[in-house]
């Protein structure tokens, strides 16, 4: 079984960043077909181009200007971004740089080729490129890494997740020397499993780890910096005096997220599918706005003892002469409507009636409803109209 993705053949030189698994390389050898590939997780080209980054020119030089350069990731040799921003500027190549981790393409090496190859994200499939033949039910259970949809073998499955995890703790902290006890941050990534869809408390987690907040906030943040964790952060309307605060961590991958917390089948955490079907409609709009190139940032809200809805999209920021506008999305694991799902949203409408453009609650069910003013929309429906561009 074969994706296609959604994402447009590149026309210049570009970063691609993503997680590993999510099919980068996949989508440039199909899809851009480069004519020359240049892996660095391939220990000989490692070796060489570590010690002498100059030999880059020597390997492209049977190019020309407007062919294609793959360098898979990128982020193990920064020191080639010198010579990729020569080649580009004297030899007019195009280079696709690939790349799992974006801690060490931090500043002088993403400055160097600003304006020179623009920064594009990829993700795990979207529910709309994994089509109707797989099961809702099969992604939350298993993810959508494009390895994983193309297995009929749960136990395979379940050993390629565990092993990612496994494979992530070895290549991408230890060898990289992000932390000093391996074992202490093995320990946090199944923490950090159980906090998938939660709001994140410093201190709390801090005492289950026994260490302190400083390093589980540093964590966290190599988390974010490999690509494998998301902050989605509060919004604040001014409605209530309690509003949180703090941020929401998600894995990038429900699968990834249960396999980092141990769990090897769903049925032993049945009440994490809420958090999971929300996962699929974070990616399926980072997915989404990514591909179609808007600019709004995906927050979510909550006042403690009310409740929250899950994202909100900041579809127009807040100018001198008018206030942010927004989309609500409240997602339920749940094949009926209760009325309790849009308490908190008919709150927001009464205090800020204005500033609302669509309120929307994804469900598990099949019929469409319109309740309390809330679109109430099947999953599928959703993911269709959102393609369509009749939601943003």
């Amino acid at each position: 079984m074969q994706f296609t993705r959604c994402y447009e053949k590149p026309k210049g030189s570009i970063f691609l960043l993503g997680p590993r698994g999510t099919g980068k390389s996949t989508f440039v050898r199909r899809d851009v077909q480069p004519d020359l590939t240049l892996d660095l997780l391939r220990s000989d080209f490692f070796r060489e181009l570590s010690l002498r980054p100059s030999e880059l020119s020597d390997k492209v030089a049977h190019l020309k200007a407007g062919q294609f350069v793959c360098i898979d990731e990128i982020q193990r040799i920064p020191e080639l971004l010198n010579e990729v921003h020569r080649l580009i500027e004297e030899r007019r190549i195009h280079f696709i740089l690939t790349g799992s981790s974006a801690r060490k393409l931090r500043g002088a090496g993403v400055n160097l080729l600003a304006g020179r190859a623009h920064s594009k994200k990829m993700f795990p499939l979207s529910i709309f490129e994994t089509g109707k033949k797989i099961s809702v039910h099969r992604l939350i259970d298993h993810g959508t890494l494009p390895w994983v949809l193309t297995q009929t073998d749960r136990d395979q499955v379940e050993d390629y997740l565990f092993s990612y995890v496994e494979t992530y703790l070895k290549e991408e902290v230890m060898q990289e020397g992000l932390v000093r006890r391996l074992l202490d941050f093995s320990h946090f990534i199944e923490i950090a499993g159980q906090y998938h869809g939660q709001i994140l408390n410093f201190e709390n987690i801090a005492r289950t780890v026994g260490k302190s907040g400083d390093t589980v906030r540093s964590w966290f943040q190599i988390l974010y910096d490999t690509l494998i964790g998301y902050s989605v952060e509060p919004y604040h309307l001014g409605v209530f005096p309690a509003e949180s605060k703090h941020a929401k961590f998600y894995f990038f991958d429900c699968g990834i997220a249960r396999a980092a917390r141990g769990i090897r089948r769903i049925e032993e955490i049945p009440e994490s599918r809420g958090a999971f079907l929300e996962t699929l409609i974070l990616n399926e709009l980072k997915v989404y706005f990514e591909v179609k190139r808007r600019s709004h940032q995906i927050f979510y809200y909550n006042v403690p003892r009310l409740g929250d809805i899950d994202f909100v999209i900041e579809t127009r920021r807040k100018s001198l002469s008018s206030p942010a506008e927004f989309v609500l999305i409240e997602v339920k694991h749940a094949k009926k409507w209760n009325s309790q799902f849009g308490k908190v949203c008919a709150k927001i409408r009464e205090a800020q009636p204005k500033r609302i453009q669509r309120m929307i609650c994804v469900y598990m069910g099949e019929e469409r409803l319109s309740k309390q003013g809330i679109d109430v929309i099947p999953i599928r429906h959703f993911v269709e109209e959102l393609w369509k561009e009749k939601i943003f």
